[in-house]
């Protein structure tokens, strides 16, 4: 599965994890870890340590105009650690 991963997750809290080496990664929701590891691998010439996944369900929400509910989709979240020592330039964000 090459479109394994998605983009990477932009917070204050997956900023600062990645100082200690975890990069926090949107993912294919039926992507397994192997499959991750294989695609992280590929896309930024770096072999994981580890691999944590958090699946998100969906929320309901409605929309009040038209008085119907609107199904947000499942989503999957793998945070990767590669190294305390190990840094990948494209997944942080740009300071000036």
């Amino acid at each position: 599965m090459n479109n394994a991963i998605f983009g990477p997750v932009i917070t204050e809290k997956t900023l600062a994890l990645q100082t200690l080496g975890y990069y926090t990664l949107w993912v294919d929701p039926k992507a397994t870890k192997n499959q991750i590891a294989s695609a992280f691998l590929n896309a930024y010439n770096t072999k994981p340590i580890r691999i944590n996944i958090i699946n998100l369900k969906g929320k309901t929400k409605t929309d009040w105009k038209k008085r119907t509910p609107i199904h947000k989709p499942n989503r999957k979240k793998a945070i990767v650690f590669i190294g305390k020592d190990k840094k990948i330039e494209s997944l942080g964000l740009k300071q000036k």
